[in-house]
């Protein structure tokens, strides 16, 4: 006799993923639809995070969230290059219960994402393009830098990102 295997599929549901992000791990909680499903501590790379959902709920739309901060928007770019729905989040803006302020922890923080993203309350930041991250990026350097040799140095290395931010451009 045969055993039979069943496929797990979740086509058409929606897998919702929130994260408080550190620079050595990250606590994730998933939820699918409105159910909490697990907590865990993972690796700080985006591509971890979606091999999982993958993994573990094939077929279905991934939905992400994080607050922003030091990390930037590099995770939310690469989470979206891998077809993640994901948004970056002000954590100000968070619904956050009086207990949940008081007793801070990650596991906590990376609930509340998960459920606000569920409940469809959380509002997402300007993410800017990478094109314009680099801009910033460069004008920011350059500020710091204004008037010594090592401007010169960066204005160089900036033509490696591609064409000049503005052709008047100088230091």
């Amino acid at each position: 006799m045969e055993a039979q295997v069943k496929k797990i599929d979740f086509t058409g549901q929606n897998i919702y993923a929130g994260f408080d992000v550190h620079k050595k791990s990250w606590k994730v909680t998933i939820m699918a639809e409105d159910t909490f499903y697990k907590t865990f501590t993972q690796p700080p790379n985006p591509e971890v995070l979606y091999n999982y959902l993958k993994s573990n709920f094939p077929g279905g739309n991934y939905h992400s969230a994080y607050e922003a901060g030091f990390c930037g928007f590099w995770i939310h770019d690469k989470l979206t290059s891998l077809g993640v729905r994901s948004i970056v989040v002000n954590p100000a803006d968070i619904p956050t219960t009086d207990k949940e302020r008081v007793q801070k922890e990650d596991k906590r923080d990376s609930r509340k994402i998960a459920r606000s993203l569920s409940t469809g309350t959380l509002v997402p930041i300007y993410t800017p393009t990478i094109q314009t991250q680099r801009d910033r990026s460069l004008i920011s350097i350059c500020a710091i830098c204004h008037g010594s040799t090592n401007c010169h140095a960066i204005n160089n290395l900036s033509r490696s990102f591609g064409p000049r931010i503005n052709a008047n451009f100088t230091l």
